[in-house]
């Protein structure tokens, strides 16, 4: 996977879990776990760009658009895809999910390459439809030997429709966690200030590349974004979730 790039792998799937439980569980730390509904595997919320739902008092809710990164690792060398990367210090904002490579030779009047079946996608920055996103770094020091298992048994359960909270307890019991920061913000504020900001705050883009397909995301310099008002830091959140029983 490209250097600073966003887990959009099947890989990926299985890190989103981990963080999933967390943030979920963070969420609910001091509420009734009722109140907050998972919806990331309903594909009613695939195009929404949707990951949870919370209920907040007076009846209202907030949807929470999900992001999970592994670029915050202690150690500068230990590089492990779908676990842990160094930290990179940004935030990445999605603003193309497919930049087709199958395009025309012939240049457009307005100095592009036109596709030539399938069309360029924006990113989720643009697209999803969620009240706030939850960006989540997170750094493991485990194997992906000890996590399988428990992804199995996850994936098997949502399969069948049946609760997860009993593998989530275990998985929260199996994490060693490097390092870990939640950072949120609200996506309306974030497009509105992205428009406007200079460009001291980005440094350039982070591709992915995909087999007929380049993803694009901007990078965001995660103190800048923090310190600007945008991003709202919510520090370390392992250590207030964590069984007792869990090692960092």
């Amino acid at each position: 996977m490209t250097e600073y790039s966003v887990h959009t792998t099947r890989v990926a799937r299985k890190f989103e879990w981990f963080g999933m439980t967390v943030v979920k569980r963070y969420l609910t730390k001091d509420k009734d776990s009722r109140d907050l509904r998972d919806v990331h595997s309903n594909p009613e919320f695939y195009d929404k760009g949707i990951d949870l739902i919370l209920n907040l008092p007076n009846a209202q809710k907030k949807t929470i658009d999900l992001k999970v990164d592994s670029y915050i690792g202690s150690d500068p060398s230990r590089k492990i895809r779908g676990l842990c990367n160094p930290d990179s210090g940004f935030i990445l904002l999605e603003t193309i999910s497919q930049l087709q490579y199958d395009r025309s030779r012939k240049v457009s009047s307005s100095g592009t390459l036109p596709v030539r079946q399938k069309a360029d996608v924006p990113g989720w920055f643009f697209t999803s439809s969620a009240d706030e996103v939850y960006y989540y770094f997170l750094a493991l020091l485990n194997t992906e030997t000890q996590l399988n298992p428990l992804y199995a048994e996850y994936v098997e359960l949502v399969k069948g429709n049946q609760p997860t909270d009993e593998v989530e307890n275990r998985l929260l019991r199996e994490l060693r966690v490097d390092r870990d920061l939640l950072v949120s913000f609200s996506l309306s504020e974030a497009r509105a200030w992205y428009d406007a900001a200079p460009e001291t705050v980005f440094h350039g883009y982070a591709p992915a590349p995909n087999p007929g397909y380049l993803t694009l995301s901007k990078r965001v310099k995660r103190e800048l974004f923090i310190s600007n008002g945008i991003g709202k830091s919510h520090g370390s959140i392992f250590s207030l979730v964590k069984p007792r029983s869990a090692s960092i």
